[in-house]
């Protein structure tokens, strides 16, 4: 009989694994993500299911545990069964595999833009990857060395070191056995004391390796947005229903308890990763995200009125629910920095700034959302006093972003000529932060000049959107080309292209609506 482990002793043994030092519940969380496509499978411990991996590979190797969701790699490899999983010795011992892995590394040789079929090729190359290494031990670092970079993995142990692990390995099998922890705690206790021992200069604190185990339990990204979802649903009922005044202080308050969670999260993962976390497209959404709730609350303490509430928990509850819920495509590990980016005061002056834009040109995508439903209704003629006052904010949010992304720009241009030699050169990147940024300039000059009136402008803040989308995200999940290569992936093109479509088709629907009742009006 099988039973469950206690691990959390085994949790925070410090491990060396992808460029850095991290407690191995971060290790084993990112690596059954990456393999079973979530961070626990069959109601497993990720640690547990990677020791098992580890002590027991004979058990494992016909049972379906790796994910491939892609069908047409599926129909390639002859994959019927129903279901997203496939055991590894269907994988290994499958020659279309085989030449799919092949015609992969002649792709990456010549360094071009993978289809989604050979992402998927990709994806399952690491899956295997990481599972033969863990099988084999080479992928578990747990003892530092003073004479090298680089931390013994199990498969290099001897003597001591050796035997130390035997009696965790030992332990591992009695706690599953005879549901007896005892034996393995006390040996990961003796086994940790003696790699601190080996080099103690090296070896994390328990503090440190105590915060980031925290980070991971507590999934503060994830508390935020269950907070500002009901803060949401709050901010409609208050808008619907005049009379009750308290709702609206609730779904404040709501908003305020989702933003500390945020807050806190995001500093630990400042504190863990040792700079701010906005090296790739998860973190980007997650300090957007937080940008936006911070641009409502001030928007909202200023005109008091509850569109902007209702604007801004929305769309951070809707980024932060894609950070969580798209890990294949949005990677969540902390990865050390590219060396082009280990500027701390360039990354953070002109990173910041240009993502910070985002968040202002979300908001006012968010209020002209909320703000069309009125012309798409048909409603418009007796809510014109609600929807000028809707335009303002739009108005307003679209100056701030304007400013960020302007100056976010011309600071990029600086750190382009400190990392690269060169202020300006063309660059996807810069040159689709350059289109987003004229385009907004557009329509703040066209409400300035009163060619943009209230639907207009309420149109134009919807459909410029997608300038930053390109920006944010075509450069690097669709084009993938140019020196910003750091922040390239892969995924999400089918969603994100039906998106925009749906929000094209919405404003379409909403401007025939207005058109109608103008026609209607003169007639």
């Amino acid at each position: 009989m099988v039973l469950a482990v206690d691990v959390s002793s085994f949790e925070r043994l410090a491990i060396q694994n992808g460029g850095r030092v991290k407690p191995f519940d971060t290790f084993a969380r990112e690596s059954v993500q990456l393999i079973t496509g979530s961070q626990t499978f069959n109601k497993k411990n990720p640690t547990e299911l990677v020791l098992a991996w580890l002590f027991f590979p004979n058990q494992w190797k016909d049972q379906k545990f790796f994910e491939i969701k892609n069908l047409q790699l599926r129909r390639e490899l002859g994959i019927k069964e129903t279901g997203f999983f496939v055991s590894p010795e269907n994988l290994v011992h499958n020659d279309k595999m085989a030449s799919a892995m092949t015609a992969l590394s002649h792709l990456e040789k010549e360094k071009k833009k993978l289809s989604p079929y050979f992402q998927a090729v990709q994806r399952v190359n690491n899956q295997i990857a990481t599972y033969n290494e863990i099988i084999s031990g080479l992928a578990i670092k747990l003892i530092p060395q003073t004479l090298s970079t680089d931390w013994l993995s199990l498969s290099d142990l001897k003597d001591d070191d050796q035997n130390a692990f035997g009696m965790v390995a030992s332990g591992f099998f009695k706690a599953i056995t005879k549901n007896d922890n005892v034996a393995f705690n006390e040996a990961v206790s003796n086994f940790k004391k003696l790699a601190r021992n080996s080099a103690p200069q090296l070896y994390p604190s328990e503090q440190i390796l105590s915060e980031e185990y925290f980070y991971n339990q507590i999934h503060p990204f994830r508390l935020a947005y269950i907070f500002y979802l009901i803060a949401a649903l709050m901010f409609a009922l208050a808008i619907n229903i005049k009379n009750y005044k308290i709702i609206g202080k609730l779904a404040l308050v709501a908003t305020s308890l989702g933003l500390a969670i945020h807050v806190t999260g995001f500093i630990f993962r400042c504190y863990i990763a040792g700079r701010p976390p906005v090296s790739n497209m998860y973190e980007s959404i997650i300090w957007v995200s937080l940008g936006c709730i911070v641009f409502g609350l001030i928007f909202e303490f200023i005109y008091k009125r509850k569109y902007i509430g209702l604007a801004a928990t929305t769309v951070a509850t809707l980024g932060l629910i894609i950070g969580d819920s798209l890990p294949a495509v949005l990677d969540q590990s902390i990865r050390p920095l590219e060396p082009v980016l280990r500027s701390n005061y360039w990354l953070t002056i002109h990173v910041l700034t240009i993502t910070l834009s985002y968040a202002a040109f979300a908001l006012a995508m968010g209020i002209g959302n909320i703000a069309l439903s009125y012309y798409a209704r048909g409603i418009e003629n007796n809510n014109r006093e609600k929807l000028q006052a809707l335009s303002l904010f739009i108005y307003r949010c679209l100056q701030v972003g304007v400013l960020l992304l302007t100056a976010g720009t011309i600071l990029g241009g600086v750190w382009a000529d400190y990392s690269w030699g060169r202020f300006w050169g063309w660059d996807p990147k810069e040159t689709w932060a350059l289109i987003a940024d004229l385009g907004y300039l557009a329509v703040l000059h066209g409400r300035f000049t009163g060619w943009l009136r209230t639907f207009g402008t309420i149109a134009a803040s919807v459909t410029a959107f997608s300038g930053v989308v390109m920006a944010w995200y075509g450069v690097n999940f669709v084009l993938g080309v140019g020196l910003h290569s750091y922040g390239f992936g892969g995924g999400g093109v089918q969603y994100v292209s039906a998106v925009l479509c749906a929000q094209l088709l919405y404003v379409a629907i909403a401007g025939l609506k207005h058109r109608h009742l103008r026609v209607a009006s003169f007639n």
